[in-house]
């Protein structure tokens, strides 16, 4: 007896193991996730310490080289005698923009850091205070609910007993957090101070790299062309100029948002008369760099360290972030970023969840251009790949018919 295989049938069966496939894969490799971390991690710390002042000098360079553009196009570019100079307009613009950086820094060791660090002293020193008003607002609490007869609903459940252990196993945390915090701290200071060496060498690098960077472009195209085809290469110089405005774009649009929200948190926060004001208006700031989630991050310990002194500053604080988180995301964000990155929300929150679980802060604020890039790059590789096939994007993006009615379409 010959058996029959139903080919449709055998079809589906296919691609549901396929996918049954895909998603166990998916899943083993989240699970498996801190061992590739780990691995990337070990790789990385090796390669940062090997070669800990190149990476400076092309991290200092690609941040700074904006700039120097500006400031040779638009400034020194306008000046007579300097038009037909490009040595001279570079070699000013350079050093125009280093000088502004210095000052910036500056004004971080010896206006902003002092005060911050004084802010976290003063939270710790006051800390065993804001344990005990907040037991005794809460045994506050259980007096005036034990005034209108639920005693034996108390003694049933224990609640109140339940409370006072769970803030002191809170505040034991957040003590033990914030040790962490001053330790990482001093801790960092020391590694700059015993890097400063590498950040000197690297500056140095920085500056002939934004200083040769026409002849370093030259010299990358001629090693290109040596590899692939005039075409190809086009294709990869289109490619890196494309993925280098997305970045600028990412990167100087969040950090002027982000500015700009620290800045209006220092005034409200200052209306309001908030105590360490300047801490978190920072930790408001630099938490808005990471998109949808930074706002919760920065707000949330916020909120628990006023609501130590006051409940009603916490209510009024909580209002005032979530207004200026409100303000940033359906305002300010969209006039200065716009669609900087042109994903969707969905691969966002994927590209931050996955850049936190590799690289934390940095990856998740690094994660979505890095991501966007990569979209960038398959779209162009399959508008490519269905070019050669003859196939139209919207023909693509429908759905194929169905067997025995050839002009039915669904739109996917």
């Amino acid at each position: 007896m010959k058996i029959q295989l139903d080919r449709r049938l055998f079809k589906y069966a296919l691609h549901v193991f396929i996918v049954i496939a895909m998603a166990i894969i998916v899943y083993q490799a989240l699970e498996n996730m801190g061992y590739f971390t780990g691995q990337l991690m070990t790789l990385w710390k090796w390669i940062r310490r090997i070669l800990s002042p190149f990476i400076i000098g092309i991290f200092a360079a690609y941040i700074l080289n904006p700039g120097v553009r500006r400031f040779e196009e638009s400034i020194y570019g306008r000046i007579g005698f300097l038009k037909d100079n490009t040595r001279i307009k570079r070699l000013l613009s350079i050093s125009s923009m280093f000088l502004i950086v210095l000052l910036f820094f500056v004004m971080i060791f010896v206006v902003v850091t002092p005060r911050v660090i004084s802010s976290i002293s003063d939270i710790m020193r006051n800390f065993p205070d804001y344990m005990e008003n907040t037991i005794a607002s809460v045994e506050n609490l259980e007096g005036t609910l034990r005034a209108q007869n639920l005693d034996a609903f108390f003694q049933e459940f224990q609640i109140i007993e339940e409370v006072k252990d769970w803030l002191e196993n809170g505040f034991r945390y957040i003590r033990e957090s914030l040790d962490e915090i001053i330790d990482m701290i001093f801790f960092q200071i020391t590694n700059i101070t015993s890097g400063i060496l590498n950040f000197f060498i690297g500056m140095i690098m920085a500056f002939y790299l934004l200083y040769d960077k026409n002849i370093i472009k030259k010299n990358i195209n001629k090693i290109l062309y040596t590899l692939f085809s005039k075409e190809t290469v086009y294709k990869i110089n289109d490619f890196g100029r494309d993925a280098d405005d997305l970045f600028g774009r990412y990167i100087v649009g969040r950090t002027i948002d982000s500015s700009i929200i620290g800045f209006i948190a220092f005034i409200g926060l200052s209306i309001l008369g908030i105590p360490y004001r300047l801490l978190f208006s920072i930790i408001i700031g630099v938490t808005n760099m990471i998109p949808y989630f930074g706002p919760y991050l920065g707000g949330i310990p916020i909120i628990i360290v006023t609501m130590f002194s006051s409940l009603n500053e916490a209510l009024w604080v909580a209002l005032f972030i979530l207004a200026l988180q409100q303000f940033d995301g359906l305002v300010l964000g969209p006039k200065i970023l716009g669609d900087s990155v042109g994903i969707r929300p969905i691969w966002i929150i994927l590209s931050i969840y996955v850049g936190g679980r590799i690289f934390g802060i940095l990856g998740m604020f690094l994660g979505v251009p890095v991501f966007a890039v990569i979209v960038m790059f398959l779209e162009r590789l399959i508008n490519k790949r269905l070019e050669k096939r003859g196939i139209t994007e919207r023909e693509a993006e429908s759905a194929p018919p169905r067997p025995g009615n050839p002009t039915e379409e669904l739109e996917s």
